[in-house]
C-alpha cells in the first residue's frame, strides 16, 4: 500500500513536476541504489523478524511493569490511536537523535546518502537501522500494551506520512507546522549543510523538535541533498551495504590513533 502510494507520486513527479531531474543520470543511479537496498531488505526480512522476536522474548523475561492490554478497553479508539502515534513518534525521535551521534550515525548515514530525496528515499535504509528501530520500539513502547491492531494501523498511517515528507515538494503547513511535519520541514533534515545537521528529527510531530531544541525551518530549502560533504557515497548499493562497517573501522582506527598519541605525549612529559 505504501509502496503503491510512493510509486504513484513518483510517476506524477516524472510527468508533471521534475521530469528533467527524475531522468538525470545521477537521479537514476540514486533510484537504482535505493531499489537495490529495498530488494536486499525484503530478502533479509526474516532475519529482522527473528531478531525482533528474540529481543521481545528477552524483554518479556525481565517482567518489567507494563500497562495491561485490557486497560485500553472502553477508551475511544481514536484517543488510543492518537496516544499510539504520539508515543511512537517520541520513540522515533529518541532513536533518530541517537542515530545522529558519532557511533550510531554509520547505520543511519545510508538513509542520508540519497542526493535526490524523493518518496523512494523512505526505502533507503540499512538492515542494521531497521534492527535498531525494532529494539527501540520494544524498549520504549512495549510497556504501553496498546492493542496490536491499533499499532499496525498507526504504523501504516505513519509510513504513508513518512513517504509524503520525502516527496520533492516545497510544501509547508503554516500554522500547523508544530503539529504535522511537512516536506519542507523534512527536506531541511536531509540538506547537506552544517546549519541543518541533526535538525528536524521528529518523523511526524515537529513539536518534539521545538521542545528539545532541534527545530530548523528557515523557509524553502534550496540546499543540496545527501551527505557528499561527509564523503558518503550516493549511488553504489554495494558500498551502501558496507558503509556502516567502513565508517566504524575508520572511527575505531582514529580512536586508537588518538589514544596512542595521548599515551606517547604523557610518556614524553613524564
Amino acid at each position: 500500500m505504501v509502496f503503491a502510494f510512493v510509486a504513484i507520486f513518483v510517476l506524477i513527479s516524472f510527468f508533471a513536476l521534475h521530469k528533467h531531474e527524475v531522468l538525470s543520470a545521477s537521479a537514476i543511479k540514486n533510484t537504482l541504489a535505493t531499489l537495490s537496498m529495498l530488494v536486499f531488505n525484503v530478502t533479509t526480512a526474516p532475519i529482522v523478524y527473528l531478531a525482533a522476536k528474540y529481543c521481545r522474548e528477552i524483554y518479556a523475561s525481565l517482567h518489567l511493569p507494563h500497562v495491561a492490554t485490557t486497560f485500553w478497553q472502553g477508551i475511544p479508539w481514536l484517543l488510543v490511536a492518537i496516544i499510539g502515534v504520539a508515543t511512537k513518534d517520541f520513540a522515533d525521535y529518541c532513536s533518530h537523535r541517537a542515530m545522529h551521534t558519532k557511533w550510531i550515525w554509520p547505520i543511519h548515514a545510508v538513509h542520508h546518502s540519497d542526493t535526490h530525496v524523493n518518496g523512494l528515499t523512505l526505502y533507503r535504509i540499512h538492515l542494521l537501522e531497521i534492527l535498531f528501530m525494532q529494539v527501540t520500539y520494544i524498549v520504549l513502547l512495549s510497556w504501553l500494551g496498546i492493542p496490536e491492531l491499533l499499532i499496525a494501523t498507526a504504523y501504516v498511517i505513519g509510513s504513508l506520512h513518512s513517504a509524503y515528507v520525502h516527496f520533492e515538494l516545497d510544501v509547508d503547513h503554516g500554522p500547523l507546522n508544530w503539529l504535522v511535519a511537512s516536506p519542507r520541514f523534512h527536506r531541511w533534515h536531509h540538506a547537506d549543510t552544517p546549519a541543518a545537521f541533526g535538525k528536524n528529527l521528529a518523523n511526524h510531530m515537529p513539536l518534539l523538535d521545538m521542545m528539545f531544541g532541534t527545530y530548523y525551518n528557515p523557509g524553502p530549502c534550496r540546499e543540496k541533498m545527501g551527505a557528499l560533504s561527509d564523503d558518503i557515497p550516493d549511488h553504489n548499493g554495494f558500498k551502501l551495504l558496507l558503509l556502516p562497517f567502513v565508517l566504524w573501522q575508520e572511527r575505531i582506527a582514529s580512536a586508537i590513533s588518538k589514544t596512542y598519541a595521548r599515551l606517547a605525549q604523557t610518556r614524553t612529559q613524564s
